[in-house]
């Protein structure tokens, strides 16, 4: 039986939407609902997004102006795609990810302009390197 050139390239295609692939294969993409704060927000479909790498205020002044800046970062309505690392949600359920749109990291933008504090962790190592960098350069 000579090989079908048809069917390996429809095997290939197969494998490829099934097996998960590296890096990207875990991406979301989600629509914003509201921001809660300086490194929380809604989307749509219910679920809480905690931005990964960073710690931002709550609360006063400072929580607030870091509450705004998320706001203008991630309009209502604003889709974002999810990048995650490790485990995808905390004990409260959250979804723990980075956060992209508009061609830049939220996560990083919130450092560089002072609205949030690098917060290393060793179990979402991907981009912690950007955030130190991010943060240096805010200083």
């Amino acid at each position: 039986m000579k090989p079908n050139p048809i069917r390996w390239t429809l095997l290939a295609a197969a494998l490829v939407l099934v097996l998960p692939a590296t890096g990207r294969a875990q991406d979301a993409e989600c629509v914003v609902a509201y921001v809660l704060d300086g490194d929380n927000f809604n989307c749509r479909n219910g679920r809480t997004v905690r931005l990964l790498g960073i710690d931002a205020p709550e609360g006063g002044r400072f929580g607030d102006a870091s509450r705004r800046a998320l706001a203008t970062l991630l309009p209502v309505d604003a889709r974002v795609r999810l990048e995650f690392d490790g485990e995808r949600t905390d004990s409260e359920g959250r979804l723990r990810a980075y956060v992209f749109t508009n061609g830049r990291m939220v996560n990083q933008v919130m450092i560089r302009l002072g609205y949030a504090f690098f917060r290393p962790d060793p179990d979402h190592p991907r981009y912690a390197e950007r955030l130190r960098a991010a943060e240096a350069e805010a200083k």
